[in-house]
């Protein structure tokens, strides 16, 4: 994925070195075995739209590229009026879903999503219902 950031052309890679970070910062404990659960922690975030979790995600993905970015030109990046955070979002979560690092899991993760998504509206439809 490339971002073009103050004239300049930035890469960002999802690949295994993007989960490891993401897994040495999160992470559970079960049975004496250590899970990384950076996957599960970072698309639920980007799908409720947490900026500064797409930021920090941006970060890592840059990690392994030249040129490198900064936490602040992100940050900046971010909240210019300028940039279409909706379609950065969809971005990054369409560049999860092709990685060979990340796809297996994140289209779990966002199939779960969806069904929970639907799950819960029918509930809220139901209730309506009971209301009327």
């Amino acid at each position: 994925m490339e971002l073009t950031i103050n004239e300049k052309v930035y890469n960002f890679k999802f690949g295994i070195g993007f989960v490891r970070h993401l897994d040495g910062k999160s992470s559970i404990k079960q049975d004496g075995i250590q899970f990384g659960i950076g996957l599960e922690t970072l698309i639920p975030n980007l799908l409720t739209g947490n900026t500064v979790t797409l930021s920090d995600c941006l970060f890592v993905a840059n990690m392994t590229e030249n040129p490198r970015i900064t936490q602040d030109q992100l940050d900046n990046y971010i909240d210019d009026e300028e940039t279409n955070i909706d379609s950065l979002f969809d971005d990054v979560l369409e560049e999860l879903k092709k990685s060979n690092a990340t796809k297996k899991k994140a289209e779990k993760l966002l199939e779960n999503y969806q069904k929970e998504q639907e799950r819960l509206e029918a509930m809220e439809a139901a209730q309506n219902q009971v209301t009327e």
